[in-house]
């Protein structure tokens, strides 16, 4: 982090930096102690951005916990509109939703999906959703040893996404394919290929299911209404573009971080397998230590926010690991303590874009450690072989060779 002259003349210099988490050599160890480095410095800082993915010159960072709360919980002020910008890669406008619209636009397409994801429709895919977990952990249990993001990290999360989608899981790597272009390409070619080729897939989805709809979720959103009306096209396109990148990154990297702190710490395997009951526990505590998602609000005016004078227009990131490891908020933020008494967390934001998915993520990880704590010895990582993370996009681990 350097300090270096502001493209805004009324920022304080003490508040400028220049950082990059991809770019400290720490992060390829562990993005989140490499990011507490930034809770030594000022609450809310203005980054300078030497990205060519940004077209803007810079952006305010916030890496308290209890800010990151107050923004997000302020739509008013912090706008959602276009934080993602899709199709802004496309040269078109239109929304991901719910998650780029604001209330009380909101409100209503947030309603409409809620009961799909609610904790009495998680139950209902319990028995599926395990019985998937099972077949790969019992595949992996007749090889001795895995690459766990291939074997289990993306395909579990990822299948059962796919499966509420409608989508074939023959093609899941060519998924993945555009999901990793699109959020973490190296140049902007590759994520206007990638951001096209999601669209025109989908375009085509939605389209089948309008001709012949089944019970999935592109069907649920080509036949649903708004104010008793058909819901509009672009907006169909933007639900079902949120819930394709939603649903196959987040959950897979926090699995990924977690099975490697488990495989670095095996202490914490021994804990559930002698008491399976604490794994309740150890999934808040790992959803607590491990947010993966950085995401972004826009200034709506002109404001004071806690001493510092923002801007209409400006863009202020919020990486939620920052959250996760906030000394502010936790004891021994770094420590993972499943008799922890403070259980909250930011992992899935806050306010009225909280994850749609919560429950769900909760569910797949409280089957994935009761599944493998069950069937797989206990695991480390393979000898010789080191696990690969990025903290580019949403953090997540690329590689993690297990053995038992």
């Amino acid at each position: 982090m350097n300090e270096t002259s502001s493209p805004r003349a009324d920022i304080p210099a003490e508040l400028i930096r220049q950082w990059d988490l991809q770019q400290d050599p720490d992060s390829a160890k562990c993005p989140y102690h490499a990011a507490d480095k930034l809770h030594d410095g000022p609450d809310i800082f203005y980054n300078l951005i030497q990205d060519p993915r940004f077209d803007i010159p810079g952006m305010w960072v916030v890496t308290r916990y209890e800010l990151q709360k107050e923004i997000l919980q302020n739509p008013d002020l912090f706008s959602s509109q276009r934080i993602a910008a899709f199709s802004s890669l496309l040269g078109e406008d239109w929304p991901l939703v719910p998650l780029e619209l604001d209330p009380p636009e909101h409100a209503s397409y947030r309603a409409l999906v809620n009961p799909l994801f609610a904790p009495m429709k998680v139950n209902d895919l319990e028995d599926s959703v395990r019985q998937a977990a099972v077949d790969l952990v019992e595949k992996a249990r007749a090889q001795g040893e895995c690459e766990f993001m291939e074997a289990f990290g993306r395909p579990f999360p990822v299948g059962v996404f796919m499966r509420l989608m409608g989508l074939p899981l023959e093609e899941m790597p060519i998924f993945l394919e555009w999901e990793e272009d699109l959020l973490r390409g190296s140049n902007i070619e590759a994520r206007v290929g990638a951001a096209s080729n999601i669209k025109q897939y989908l375009l085509d989805l939605i389209d089948k299911r309008r001709k012949n709809p089944v019970d999935d979720l592109v069907s649920f959103a080509v036949t649903s209404k708004i104010n008793d009306k058909p819901m509009p096209d672009e907006r169909i396109l933007g639900m079902c573009y949120l819930l394709f990148v939603g649903g196959l990154d987040t959950v897979a990297a926090t699995l990924g971080f977690t099975f490697r702190e488990m495989a670095t710490q095996p202490e914490q395997q021994r804990q559930l397998r002698a008491d399976p009951e604490l794994i309740v526990r150890a999934v808040e505590e790992y959803v607590r230590a491990f947010g993966v998602v950085t995401t972004n609000r826009y200034v709506t005016e002109d404001a004071e926010f806690h001493g510092i004078q923002l801007r209409k227009g400006d863009r202020v990131s919020i990486p939620l690991g920052l959250a996760s490891r906030d000394s502010h908020a936790y004891d021994e933020p770094h420590k993972i303590d499943f008799m922890r008494r403070n259980t909250r967390n930011m992992s899935f934001a806050a306010g009225p874009h909280r994850c749609l998915g919560s429950h769900l993520a909760r569910r797949e990880f409280k089957i994935a450690l009761e599944e493998w704590t069950n069937r797989i010895p206990e695991f480390r990582v393979k000898e010789g072989e080191s696990p690969v993370v990025h903290s580019t996009g949403v953090w997540g681990v690329d590689y993690l060779p297990l053995t038992w």
